[in-house]
């Protein structure tokens, strides 16, 4: 009677380990890409999140026009300082809102920014520097200065 009892014990754990395993698999719901506009925002090979082209973008395209609020240098510490943008000054920095701050590095850039005073402030405004297709991480050049501050170098 033992076996039989630990034969159908076996069986019985192995059906519902397999069940959990497909609800696991197959039934929960998936994280949303988060979208607006030409960027879609997602997991990146390079680093954390990345910026994505939701769809394919021309040269010389806008990308995003991110408002931006302009502070002092002092005003930015710890890790926002990776998140920042030169501004009009060199003690001004640019906090961009939107996806601004989600575009990864590459010493090939695909896009570039300038920063523009629209009328509700300043912006940064991201553009394509080739075509870019649909689904390409979009990366921007973050310059020598910003990895000479950090003792780092450019890769």
């Amino acid at each position: 009677m033992i076996p039989t009892f630990s034969l159908e014990a076996i069986v019985i754990f192995a059906a519902g380990l397999a069940t959990g395993v497909f609800a696991t698999l197959f039934l929960r719901k998936k994280t949303p890409k988060v979208s607006r506009g030409a960027v879609v925002i997602d997991a990146s090979k390079v680093a954390g999140r990345g910026a994505f082209a939701h769809k394919p973008i021309k040269k010389d395209d806008i990308v995003e026009r991110c408002p931006a609020l302009e502070v002092t240098d002092k005003d930015i510490g710890g890790e926002l300082l990776n998140y920042v943008f030169y501004g009009s000054a060199e003690n001004k920095r640019l906090v961009a809102m939107g996806y601004g701050m989600l575009f990864n590095h590459s010493p090939q850039p695909n896009v570039a920014y300038y920063r523009e005073d629209g009328p509700t402030g300043a912006e940064l405004i991201i553009y394509a520097l080739r075509d870019i297709r649909k689904g390409e991480e979009m990366y921007y050049n973050y310059g020598d200065d910003w990895w000479s501050t950090r003792g780092e170098t450019c890769e």
